[in-house]
């Protein structure tokens, strides 16, 4: 892995990890939804819902065209307990009494994810998590450039400078552009992996121990630590 593709996906991660995601059990409709049916939440609302700048009004969009299907029908003595999933209204009803397939519960689970793309808000905070993470990626890629080269500098010609400072910003351009394109990813890893919170901090360690500097020019490299 490149170290600028590392800085942006380190940088994609940092910023999704320094945002607050609202509580769902404070959300009056879907705290209503939940309580009709006795069930709880075991991750079938997109987490990107709950981090979006107006988390409340996405999630009432949301729910708005979306069932809460058993997966054995309340007419075949099935409960929430045995397991359920928002499911698009149509889809539910057109199954009738049929209980649902391994198939019709990943296809409503992929589905749920794709529809919170469409939530009010949430389009604008993932193109701001985009353009956060293209710039904190570049900032870190030209100063690491720069403290990496800071002795060679004073001592290079304004030629071999020239040549440096475009090193530099092609370096900060190619992080800028991983931070963003990786911001995205996240973001539809957020709208279908439950569990948000605890594999951004996984992936911020394991992206961060590849971008930080090693021996020398490499320090604290967690490879070449684990190896001495």
């Amino acid at each position: 892995m490149s170290r600028p593709f590392a800085i942006g996906l380190t940088s994609a991660f940092i910023t999704r990890l320094s945002e607050q995601s609202l509580d769902p059990s404070v959300v009056a409709v879907l705290k209503e939804r939940l309580a009709a049916h006795s069930a709880e939440l075991q991750g079938q609302l997109p987490e990107l819902l709950l981090r979006s700048d107006s988390p409340e009004e996405a999630i009432r969009s949301w729910l708005s065209d979306k069932d809460l299907s058993h997966w054995i029908p309340q007419s075949q003595g099935g409960s929430a307990q045995q397991g359920w999933q928002f499911e698009t209204a149509s889809w539910n009803r057109s199954r009738g009494g049929e209980p649902m397939s391994a198939v019709d519960v990943g296809r409503a689970h992929i589905d749920g994810g794709i529809d919170a793309f469409a939530a009010p808000g949430v389009a604008a905070d993932i193109a701001g998590h985009c353009l956060e993470a293209a710039v904190l990626a570049a900032l870190i890629a030209m100063a690491w450039e720069l403290l990496r080269n800071k002795e060679s500098w004073r001592r290079a010609t304004p030629i071999e400078r020239q040549q440096r400072l475009h090193h530099i910003l092609k370096s900060a351009g190619i992080a800028a552009l991983s931070g963003a394109s990786l911001s995205l990813a996240i973001s539809v890893a957020l709208a279908l992996i439950p569990g948000g919170q605890l594999w951004l901090v996984a992936g911020a360690i394991c992206s961060a121990a590849r971008a930080l500097p090693g021996n020398g020019e490499r320090a604290f490299d967690l490879r070449n630590l684990s190896k001495q």
